[in-house]
């Protein structure tokens, strides 16, 4: 093992052996926790007592020690945009901003410092529930202090601001219908007023931006990794990728340089026509779990609806300040049933963004269809989000079906401000019901669906134990809290799961990759309102520390 302040990942290949000392918390129910573990060649051999460790691994076996605190397994993202949290790092950043004119004044000075942009692009990270006016900026405001440019805000993967710039290089004008699966805003008069919801809208514009060089995106994934394992993180489940993104990967994978392990879902592009997206995915010789311990595909990921916060979530009812609007089904049904029933057929494992309570029902109707004619329930088939009311027999169903949850705590705690004021803090509170998914049997993988909220686990360890917003000053739904063991679950043995990584991953146990965090200290017995604060002392990837404090 390598140790030290300052730490390069230097590829796959580990030959030494070392023994870790501390209290380590397994996560393997049979041996819950144990004295020390030994490592050999990127892999745990053996747990035990101190003594028993050292005799087995040779007293000469250079020790480790993590005495103070406790040495946990590495925390996997089961839902985390990786590439795309690196990328953000070389846009605007507009997260601080807490009204419109902050957002302005900082564009403004975007614009100044770079001249040579050719576009203005913030990263997606910004919501309106932080800015005091609550809404979007116009087309006019944008227009106000970028007016030679065209400036483009991507928000959490479903919105997009622009300005008139943009609008008119996209063609997009008053008589502009609305594209299937989105929606142009507009003004009193008719004309666009510069939002733009979900893809098939936004991407109007979005596909005009010039792509940053495959340097640049190469090196923002090997910074974000940095980043990420010092927050613990030694796994992620990355959603919707296209071939382009794959290749990144592909690419710090050959050179060893991909420290942290990811499972890729491929993004299905339902705006296309169907036969060529049939084609498309008929086309693929591989299937999931195909690739080794560093780099394997995962499901192939669609979205089905919208977000909450934009009410394009697809729901049961009408939202309650738009009286006829359900929300928007990205992906029309005949479109969905054929991917369902192509993923079935041909072993492909399928993860559905489905956020409102109509679109998991339609999920799961057209998952249970499928399992008729190709049983799914070994392919490990998710719903991504479900956090808006999923009911009892939608828990039924999915537990019948063998269908797992990948669902995203720091997203409650971000999101939970704006649709308290939308629908009440009673109804607020059963959202993300993590409680009623663990108890119906359903594996339940954490994650934060970063760059749209925190990557930090801890984080969201804490918000699924308290279910406490700051902003509110309350905990929403404590009906729907869990316990300490059971968020720790959701992060490694359950994501492992959900990564098709359970064999090897999840556990500190012999014959599991050697991948551990040591915390200063017990997440178990510190106060709970205290979990997020607890500090990743170190982070170690196949037995080398890729992160000391």
């Amino acid at each position: 093992m390598q140790t030290g302040h300052t730490i390069e990942y230097r590829g796959r290949a580990n030959t030494q052996a070392g023994i870790v000392r501390g209290d380590i918390i397994t996560m393997n129910p049979d041996q819950p926790r144990v004295e020390a573990m030994g490592v050999q060649d990127g892999r745990v051999v053996c747990v035990g007592t101190f003594a028993d460790v050292k005799s087995m691994m040779g007293a000469d076996t250079t020790v480790h020690h993590y005495q103070e605190g406790v040495v946990i397994p590495g925390l996997i993202d089961s839902h985390n945009h990786m590439l795309w949290t690196g990328m953000q790092q070389q846009s605007v950043d507009l997260s601080a901003c807490r009204s419109i004119a902050e957002l302005l004044d900082t564009l403004r000075d975007y614009r100044r410092d770079n001249p040579d942009k050719e576009w203005i692009v913030s990263g997606a990270g910004w919501h309106i529930e932080a800015l005091q006016e609550k809404r979007y900026p116009t087309r006019q405001e944008l227009d106000s202090v970028v007016p030679d440019r065209p400036v483009y805000l991507p928000r959490v993967g479903h919105s997009a601001s622009v300005n008139s710039i943009a609008l008119k290089l996209a063609g997009i004008t008053a008589a502009t219908p609305d594209p299937a699966g989105g929606k142009i805003h507009r003004d009193e008069t008719g004309e666009p007023n510069g939002l733009l919801m979900e893809l098939p809208a936004f991407n109007l514009v979005g596909d005009l931006l010039p792509p940053p060089s495959r340097d640049d995106r190469i090196q923002a994934l090997k910074d974000i990794q940095k980043a990420y394992h010092a927050a613990g993180i030694t796994g992620v489940i990355e959603p919707g990728l296209f071939a382009d993104d794959m290749s990144i990967y592909q690419e710090l994978w050959r050179k060893g340089e991909l420290s942290v392990r990811t499972v890729a879902m491929p993004q299905a592009q339902v705006d296309a026509d169907p036969e060529v997206l049939m084609a498309s995915l008929k086309s693929w010789s591989m299937r999931t779990g195909f690739g080794d311990e560093w780099l394997k595909l995962g499901a192939i990921k669609v979205y089905l609806d919208g977000g909450a916060s934009l009410n394009t979530a697809l729901m049961r009812e009408p939202y309650p300040d738009e009286r006829c609007q359900c929300g928007i089904q990205v992906t029309h049904s005949h479109v969905f049933h054929r991917i369902v029933d192509f993923c079935a057929a041909s072993g492909w494992s399928l993860g559905v963004h489905a956020v409102g309570g109509k679109a998991i029902d339609l999920a799961l109707e057209l998952f249970d269809q499928a399992h008729q004619k190709n049983p799914i329930d070994g392919l490990r088939f998710s719903l991504i989000h479900a956090y808006l009311w999923p009911t009892q027999e939608n828990i039924e169903t999915a537990r019948r079906l063998g269908v797992g949850v990948a669902t995203q705590a720091p997203m409650q705690y971000q999101f939970a401000p704006l649709l308290t004021r939308r629908f009440g803090p009673d109804l607020v509170g059963k959202a993300t019901p993590l409680k009623a998914w663990l108890d119906g049997g359903i594996r339940v993988g954490g994650g934060s669906d970063s760059p749209i909220a925190t990557y930090a686990p801890l984080t969201g360890i804490w918000h699924a134990v308290t279910r406490y917003v700051d902003e509110l000053g309350v905990a929403l739904g404590t009906d729907e809290a869990i316990t300490v063991d059971q968020a720790l679950t959701m992060y490694t043995r359950d994501a492992a799961w959900l990564a098709f990584s359970e064999h090897e991953r999840g556990m500190l146990k012999p014959g599991y990759l050697a991948d551990w965090v040591a915390l200063a200290e017990d997440p178990y017995k510190v106060d709970p309102m205290k979990l997020r604060d607890i500090e990743v002392k170190a982070t170690a990837v196949g037995g080398i520390v890729v992160h000391q404090a």
